[in-house]
C-alpha cells in the first residue's frame, strides 16, 4: 500500500509538472498572440511569441534537452540535415541566416563557414534580444568576431537582389500566417543569386495517423500556422509561379515525414 501512494505521488507531481509545462509555452507562444491581438497591437513585432522577445524568457527556454524534446529528439537530424545542404563547399561563399533560431545551429553553419573560408556569414532577425542572444553563444563557441549581425523583417530583407549563395530559414515558416510564409520565401529568393540554395527545417504532414492527429492536436493548441505547412504552403509552386526563374529541388524527411530538410536551388 506505500508503494501504490508512492506512484500515486508521483504520478500527480508528474502529472502537474507536464501542465506546468504546456501552460507556461501556450502563453509564450499562442497565448501570447492572443493577448496582443485583445490589446489591438499590430506591425511585425505583434507577430512574434513572447519567447523570442523577452531576453529572459530566451535564455529560460534555450536549452538544449527542451530544444530537442520539443522536436521529438530530432534536432540533430534537422540540424545535420541543413548543415549537409550547404555543399559541395563554402569557400568564398556569403551565407544568411535569416532569423535566428534556439539550440546549436547557428553554430555550426559559422564552424561550417570558418572551416571551409566561406567570405561572410550574416545571421539576421527582427527581435534585438534574439540577435544579443546569438551573439553571446557564438562568441563564446569562438565564432562571434566572424559573423555579421543584422536587425531586420525576414518580410522586407536589407540586402540588395542576388546578395548571398545560401539563404537558411530554420524552423520559422510555420510560426508565420500562410501570406508572410509566401513573403518571406520569395524574399529569400530575391536576395540568392544564381546557383545558391535556399534551404529551411521544418515541419511536414507526416504518413502514420497517429502522428498526423497528434500533430493537427499540438498545432490548433499551441502553434495556429503550422497546419498551413501541411495543407497550403507549397513552396515549389511559390518559387516557380512567383519567385521568378528555375528551380532545381530536394526534400528529405525524418520521424515518419514529420519533419523535412527543404532544399531549392536556383539554376538561372
Amino acid at each position: 500500500m506505500e508503494s501504490m501512494g508512492y506512484l500515486y505521488f508521483f504520478l500527480k507531481a508528474g502529472g502537474a509538472l507536464a501542465f506546468a509545462v504546456a501552460l507556461y509555452f501556450f502563453m509564450m507562444t499562442r497565448g501570447s498572440l492572443i493577448i496582443e491581438s485583445l490589446l489591438s497591437r499590430t506591425g511585425p513585432s505583434s507577430q512574434v511569441y513572447w519567447i523570442y522577445r523577452n531576453r529572459f524568457l530566451i535564455w529560460l527556454t534555450d536549452r538544449p534537452l527542451v530544444i530537442s524534446a520539443i522536436l521529438l529528439f530530432n534536432y540533430r537530424r534537422l540540424t545535420d540535415g541543413v548543415v549537409a545542404c550547404l555543399n559541395p563547399t563554402l569557400e568564398g561563399k556569403s551565407v544568411l541566416q535569416a532569423s535566428c533560431a534556439f539550440g546549436d545551429i547557428s553554430q555550426k553553419i559559422a564552424e561550417k563557414c570558418q572551416r571551409e573560408g566561406a567570405e561572410r556569414l550574416v545571421i539576421s532577425d527582427l527581435v534585438a534580444n534574439e540577435i544579443t542572444h546569438a551573439k553571446r553563444k557564438l562568441k563564446s563557441a569562438g565564432y562571434g568576431e566572424r559573423v555579421r549581425y543584422v536587425r531586420e523583417n525576414v518580410l522586407e530583407l536589407a540586402h540588395e537582389d542576388a546578395s548571398f549563395d545560401y539563404v537558411i530559414v530554420f524552423f520559422l515558416f510555420h510560426e508565420l500566417p500562410l501570406r508572410m510564409k509566401s513573403a518571406a520565401l520569395k524574399e529569400a529568393a530575391r536576395v540568392l543569386k544564381p546557383g545558391g540554395r535556399i534551404v529551411f527545417g521544418e515541419f511536414h504532414r507526416p504518413g502514420p495517423w497517429v502522428l498526423r492527429a497528434s500533430g493537427r492536436a499540438f498545432f490548433r493548441v499551441f502553434e495556429p500556422y503550422a497546419a498551413e505547412m501541411w495543407d497550403e504552403f507549397d513552396p515549389v509552386s511559390i518559387l516557380n509561379g512567383e519567385a521568378g526563374g528555375g528551380w532545381k529541388f530536394s526534400k528529405k524527411t525524418f520521424f515518419g515525414g514529420n519533419y523535412q530538410v527543404f532544399s531549392a536551388e536556383k539554376t538561372d
